[in-house]
């Protein structure tokens, strides 16, 4: 794996990807969002717990989202009808990215990790924080990246959301 400085041209790609990408979730534009992922997207949140660190980092393999591109297609063309339970109202969401480590492991391919904060208002409830850490595979032609697959490993070992029915 080649490091990729922060002062770089392709550092700044993958950071306006990632900030665009927020901004594309934060506006509901979800079928904008779904043409930045590969058609052999995994996207999985596993399952964290409370542990020493000499036992690891706490996550499983077991997950409480562990999606494809169907599942994801399927997420989006839901949300955009009057029976997306969940979401109705709409979820007002922010994502924050932060810290963006970049690394070239081959010609075409890039490891990012990101720390992320997403808040969510629905409704007149109270807002709910997730925050974490993202780790995304993305391809770049050059010209174009794309999310090949993302593990979204959030802070939290209890998530007492009503649902989970946002994106990362």
């Amino acid at each position: 794996m080649t490091a990729i400085l922060p002062h770089t041209e392709l550092h700044g790609r993958v950071v306006e990807f990632l900030n665009r990408e927020a901004e594309m979730l934060d506006e509901y534009r979800f079928s904008d969002w779904l043409k930045t992922l590969s058609p052999d997207i995994t996207y999985r949140m596993p399952v964290r717990t409370t542990q020493f660190l000499t036992d690891g980092k706490g996550f499983h393999d077991f997950a409480l989202i562990d999606d494809d591109y169907a599942t994801l297609e399927t997420r989006v063309k839901r949300l955009e009808t009057e029976f997306a339970w969940a979401e109705t109202p709409p979820s007002r969401t922010r994502h924050f990215v932060t810290n963006v480590l970049v690394e070239r492991l081959d010609d075409t391919t890039l490891e990012v990790r990101s720390c992320f904060m997403v808040t969510r208002t629905r409704a007149d409830l109270e807002h709910q924080i997730f925050t974490g850490l993202k780790i995304d595979r993305l391809a770049d032609d050059g010209e174009r990246l794309l999310v090949l697959s993302r593990v979204i490993e959030v802070d939290q070992t209890a998530i007492t959301n009503t649902n989970l029915s946002i994106f990362f």
